[in-house]
């Protein structure tokens, strides 16, 4: 196992659990449930303690790929551009999250807005992890490139 395994492994993780918690955070609004909320945004942070692993794995994953031929260096600094950005985002959402899950728990009025914030936040975040997800797939599958030359 090295860092390349470990990074596109564990990556999939927060790609999947932070729109989970969007979807999660949606119903509880709907239903109006602080447990179904509590558990959105347990996983939200969740995610987001596996972005950063995967964030900080992402170096040594370059260092295995970039000599391999047929890797285009371009590829991997948009994905490492637009992953410093989902990060961000990812994190951020986190930190609303556990905002809102202790004024959820201290009963803060504030709470409804920063459940909002964070489904915001979530849901941007989401967005940029399936964006970083595709130029990470491009990096060596070069089946989802539209230039038809890498095929």
């Amino acid at each position: 196992m090295n860092a390349a395994y470990l990074h596109i492994s564990l990556v999939h993780i927060p790609i999947v659990l932070t729109p989970l918690s969007v979807v999660l955070l949606a119903v509880a609004h709907i239903r109006s449930s602080h447990t179904i909320a509590r558990v959105a945004l347990g996983i939200l942070i969740s995610a987001a303690l596996f972005a950063v692993v995967a964030f900080l794995l992402g170096e040594g994953a370059e260092e295995i790929v970039e000599h391999i031929p047929g890797v285009i260096e371009d590829n991997i600094e948009s994905h490492e551009e637009s992953s410093s950005l989902s990060l961000g985002l990812v994190i951020t959402s986190a930190f609303i999250g556990l905002l809102s899950w202790l004024a959820i728990a201290k009963q803060f009025a504030i709470e409804r807005l920063l459940l909002a914030a964070t489904f915001i936040c979530a849901l941007l975040a989401s967005a940029s992890l399936f964006y970083t997800a595709h130029l990470g797939g491009m990096i060596r599958h070069s089946e989802i490139s539209s230039d038809p030359s890498r095929s």
